[in-house]
Parts: C-alpha cells; structure tokens; sequence
C-alpha cells in the first residue's frame, strides 16, 4: 500500500507539528481535535511556520500549496475514513488512546496503518484495544519535528511486517533519522537513555559525588551536551521534572526497584518544585533570577559515574535485541544531540574501564542496575576493548572511521570527508587523530595523486571542540593544540597537492584547516573566520602565522582583532581563495582543479611543495610550537571561562584580563 492520505489525531505542540511536516511532505492530511479553538490556533501556527521557512528558503514551495493539503476537522469519522495511515498525538493517558484506537477502527478501512506517537507507553498493550494489532505501531516523533530529524519505529508483539515497513517508506517521505525498536520495552531506545543517565546524574547528587553545578558543569562542558542534565530539566518545556518523574516510576514498576526514582526526583515532584515554571526546580528560578552552569565547576567530576550505567543500559538493548549499537548511537546523537553515539564514547574511554566502573558502583551500592551485563562482559573477555585494541561496538584501523570519510570519486583524486555534520564538523581528538591517518594512507597509495579535502552537510569545519577548555588543564590543552597542528604540518609537508574545498562555514580551527591546505576552492555561500577571541582565547592552529603570510600581517591583525567574517569574494580578492563556484556548480569546479592537479608530475609536486614550505616558512614550527604554549598559558584565565559561558548562553561576554 501505496500511503497518500494521513489522519493526524491531536492538534496540541506535537500534532500540529506532525500534520505541518506530513504536508510539506506530500502527503494529504487531515488533522482532527475536539476543539474549534485548538483546531484554529493549530492552522494558524501551521500557516506562520511554512511563510517563515518560505521566507527564509527552508521551503520551496507555495505555503499555500502546503496548507491547500491540510483539512482540520472536529469529526473522527472524517478524518480517518479514507486515511492510509493514523498518527495519534493526544495526551499520554493509556485509557484515553485506547478509546480513540477503538473509535477510529470502526471508522477507518482495515488496512489502514494506526502509528501512536506515545514516547513511554507501551506498543503492546495499547493495541489491545483493536482487533487487528497487526496494523498498529509505534511512530515517536521527537520535538520539534522540523529540527529533530528522528523518528523511533516501534513494533509492538503483534506488529507485522508488512506495517513496519510501510511505516519505514512514510518516514523516509519525511526525511526521517530512523532507529527501530524491535522490541516493545520501557523508554524505548532514546529515554531509557536519558532518564537512566538523567537519574544517574540525581543518584550522584544524593550520595554527595558532586553538586548540581559540579555534574551539569562536566555533562554541558566536557561531555558536550547542550545543557547540563539538571538544567535541562528546570528549562525542557519550563520544567520537566514531573515528567522523568513519572517514566522512573514506570521504570520501577517494568524494570524493578533498581530503577526507581532518585531521592532528588522523588522531593522536588513531591514539592511541586518542577523547574523554571513553577520558580523553583534543581535551580532556583525565583524572582526572574537567571542560572548559567560554570564552566570549570565539573573538572574534577568523574563522567564515568554517568556514562558507564548509561552504556550498560545500552548493551541490556542489544542483548534483547531491541536496536543495534548503531541505532542506539544514532537515537542519542539525533533524538538527545549528543556530541557523538554513546558507544562510540565507550569505545574510547575502553570497555574494560566501563566495566570496572560498574563493579565498583555495583560493589558500593549493590543496586541490580549496575550488575555488568554480560554484554560487555563478553566483549572484555574477547579483548574487544574498543579503539585500542581494534575492535569494540564498532570496529577501528584504516579506514574505518568515526568522523572521517574517505572516497576516490576519481582513480587519481581522493576526497576526505569532514564528517561530524551535527556538531558542524568540529574537530576533537578522535577526530584529528583520524584525520592524520587518513592522509598517511592516501599518502601511501600510488594511485592517488591529489586530496580534497571537505565538509559533509552544511559546514567546512566549524574549527576545534571546546570540551578541553573546561577540563582546566594547561597539559591537555597543549597538547591537543599541538596534535592540531601536526595534522595541519602534515598536509603541508605530505607529497601531494591537497585542496580545501571550502563548502560552508569555516571557523577558527576549520579556516586554519583551510589555510594549511596548498589551494583552496570556495563556494559562494561559504564564510570563513578566526572569532576565537569571542571566546577569550585566540587562534592556536597556525591562523597567527599562515593568515600573516597570507595576507600580510597588518591584515591578519585586522581580522584576528576585529573577529572580522570573510566571505567568498573577499577572500578571493585577499589571496586566501585561488577560486571561486557558485552553489550548484562548486563540486564541479573542485573536480576540475584536482583533475588538473591530478594530471601533472608527482615527483615535482612533491619537491616544490617541500623547497616551499622550507623556503618560504623555516621559521613556522618554532612559531606554532609558541602558539600552543601561549594557548596552555591562557587556558585557565577568568576570560576564557566568561567567553565560552557566554557563547554557550549567546550573550556577550565581559572580559576582564585575568
């Protein structure tokens, strides 16, 4: 079955959202609630979100060709009698959807799909109230739908195969992240994540193993979660307390006790304490008072405490065989906006030091959750320990890479994709350590004559991760400074030509990225840029030096000092960008270069790029290795907390030179 025609029950936050993004996508909807007043107030938040995409080019088409697609309607009978598919989006009362289920059998055909939106209910027994179950399932939207691409497809025990993948193609129509849910288990995927690692970080607080500012300082900073876990919490929806309440207590009547509701969780719901909106949650919100999380507050907490129970739920769903260690990455990185998969992290840290972390919080505690799931005892046993043996959840070595793509588009020309597009491809360790392999392996193939490098998605590279700057440590900071440039050094010295194929955003260590390259290719649209003194610090991957070569020292002063943007045209007319491609002609243009490029005489590139760098540059690595011990200098100063505080809460910053 071919689905044209989508009923979307419920035309609250969620359902409008659903009924608008099924529009845009095709399909005719029908968006049906008990309510004139919701009905009107729905049309008409519709109406402004497609003007404001057209707008602003989000949106192709006419809004009124989308609107034109939707009816709403306050008769169930209507709206589902000729549906292809149902999206239920009303309140998360078991009883209340089952009735409505019940209802829209009668009304609707029998091959006609029935999807809940639900995020904690179960699949299972709410299709018990129909007489063919087969047809229904588990469609979880994440909120807001136009930015969180993700979609949980949940089968429920008596879930066919036939509605899944029906299901799958109306996703996909959607331009949907998908994760399956196999098996139809409390929190699904995404939330049993969450609110494991939410209640985690509650424990931690109860038992005295950091403060609220000390966990959310370490979650926000060095783990690199928009928000620290409490406050997201107060914030989420003017406060959500009640709400991870209420699914911990769902929790401990499918899971057991273990997962029962921290003694944090239990007083603040218990007191009405439920974030921002009622004034009060693990933040004070009184009196219009305003919280931001301290940037070095949590340098000293112990993530482990939080992630390795995370990860032991994690490997509980692959051992039931709920998800893959790839959805379960995907779920947290699109439904949570992690900085990367969960068990990506795991594999770095090493899976034998989750585990001994869990024997000693199961040893201290004994509470069931932390019993290591055999899982990854398995994995300890057979050594796959993660990135530093080879193999882990993932398997690593050449070319097979986390944040890297590499593709031969031509025999003679290899293409290294920057491949973080949900943090704007921002470089971080792991990041930079692949990146160095790749091109040792393109370094070594014979066939290969020229690299280009660029970003997938939107951005070129939106320059380093700032996770080490709250770790407080003039060491690491040094460190993953000169890591940086001797990937950067790398590229200048290797043996053959190396294009930036700048096709967005190039900021800070993304610019230096592009500087270090021999030729650079520019889209039309792309922006570059060293702002890194927004952020108290300043630019430590080469940009003090290669931009001054560049374009003289008076102007790289400029555009350091003035945290001046460049777009494509300057740059061009600056010497920085030898050429120049619209949008849709850019990545012809790149192939036009590298295949020129690719044409000429190894030996001769090679030479004339090594008499260059030592001619016209021997003073380079003794100028970067000072910019990398000015950069541990200034780690620790007051300024660079007060800048990256204020760019993470988008306000200005107030540097006062200490």
């Amino acid at each position: 079955m071919e689905v044209k025609n989508i009923a979307v029950l419920g035309a609250g936050a969620m359902g409008h959202a659903i009924a608008e993004l099924a529009a845009v996508s095709g399909f005719n909807v029908k968006i049906r609630d008990i309510k004139e007043e919701i009905l009107k107030n729905a049309m008409e938040r519709i109406k402004q979100s497609l003007e404001k995409d057209f707008k602003k080019g989000r949106l192709k088409e006419d809004p009124q060709a989308v609107l034109s697609r939707i009816t709403a309607t306050l008769d169930l009978k209507e709206a589902v009698e000729d549906a292809d598919m149902i999206i239920e989006a009303i309140p998360e009362i078991m009883d209340l959807k089952k009735q409505v289920f019940a209802e829209c059998e009668e009304y609707c055909r029998e091959d006609t799909i029935i999807a809940t939106n639900t995020s904690s209910l179960s699949i299972t027994e709410l299709s018990k109230a129909l007489k063919k179950p087969e047809r229904f399932i588990g469609l979880h939207f994440f909120n807001p739908p136009k930015v969180m691409r993700l979609v949980e497809i949940v089968w429920g025990e008596k879930t066919s195969e036939e509605t899944v993948k029906i299901t799958e193609e109306v996703a996909r129509k959607m331009n949907r992240v998908i994760i399956h849910v196999r098996k139809d288990v409390p929190g699904f995927v995404v939330n049993r994540i969450f609110v494991t690692m939410a209640n985690e970080a509650a424990w931690a607080l109860e038992k005295g193993e950091g403060s609220v500012e000390e966990i959310d300082s370490a979650v926000k900073y060095r783990m690199g979660l928009p928000m620290g876990l409490f406050e997201l919490h107060d914030l989420l929806g003017g406060g959500c307390i009640d709400v991870s309440y209420h699914v911990l207590e769902y929790f401990r009547q499918t899971l057991g006790e273990s997962y029962r509701p921290a003694p944090p969780f239990e007083r603040l719901f218990k007191a009405g304490h439920l974030g921002k909106k009622s004034g009060k949650g693990f933040y004070d919100w009184s009196e219009g008072k305003s919280n931001e999380v301290p940037l070095r507050a949590g340098a000293n907490f112990d993530l482990l405490r939080l992630i390795a129970p995370a990860v032991n739920e994690a490997a509980w769903l692959i051992e039931k065989e709920v998800a893959t260690a790839e959805e379960i990455d995907l779920g947290v990185i699109h439904g949570l906006n992690y900085p990367r998969g969960l068990l990506r992290m795991a594999d770095d840290i090493g899976i034998d030091k989750i585990v001994e972390k869990l024997e000693k919080l199961y040893e201290e505690y004994g509470e069931e959750r932390y019993k290591v799931n055999p899982v990854l005892q398995k994995m300890v046993e057979e050594n796959k320990l993660g990135r530093k043996t080879g193999e882990g959840f993932y398997k690593y070595g050449r070319g097979l890479y986390e944040f890297v793509k590499v593709e031969k588009p031509k025999e003679n020309v290899a293409v290294i994709k920057l491949n973080r597009p949900q943090r704007a491809n921002a470089l971080n360790e792991t990041f930079l350590k692949e990146l160095e392999d790749a091109l040792e392996w393109l370094e070594e193939d014979e066939n290969v004559r020229c690299i280009v490098i660029t970003g997938e998605g939107r951005n070129f590279c939106a320059g380093a991760d700032i996770a080490v700057f709250a770790e407080g440590k003039v060491e690491r900071m040094f460190e993953f400074s000169q890591l940086g440039q001797k990937v950067f050094n790398k590229i200048e010295k290797l043996s053959k030509p190396v294009i930036a194929a700048v096709n967005g955003a190039a900021m800070g260590g993304g610019f230096e990225l592009a500087l270090a390259c021999d030729l650079r290719v520019v889209s039309s649209r792309a922006i570059l840029a060293l702002p890194e003194l927004n952020l108290g610090i300043f630019p430590g991957w080469g940009g003090t030096q290669r931009l001054a070569l560049a374009v003289g020292v008076s102007k790289a002063k400029q555009l350091i000092f003035m945290r001046e943007n460049i777009d494509a045209k300057t740059a061009y007319d600056l010497g920085i960008a030898n050429y120049i491609a619209e949008e849709n002609e850019f990545w012809d243009k790149v192939m036009e270069v590298a295949e020129k490029i690719a044409e000429g005489p190894p030996l001769a590139y090679k030479f004339t790029k090594r008499v260059m760098f030592h001619g016209i540059k021997p003073e380079l690595e003794a100028s970067l290795f000072m910019e990398s011990a000015a950069g541990g200098d200034i780690v620790l100063s007051d300024d660079v907390a007060e800048g990256i505080q204020a760019f993470s809460y988008r306000r200005k910053p107030n540097f006062k030179g200490r």
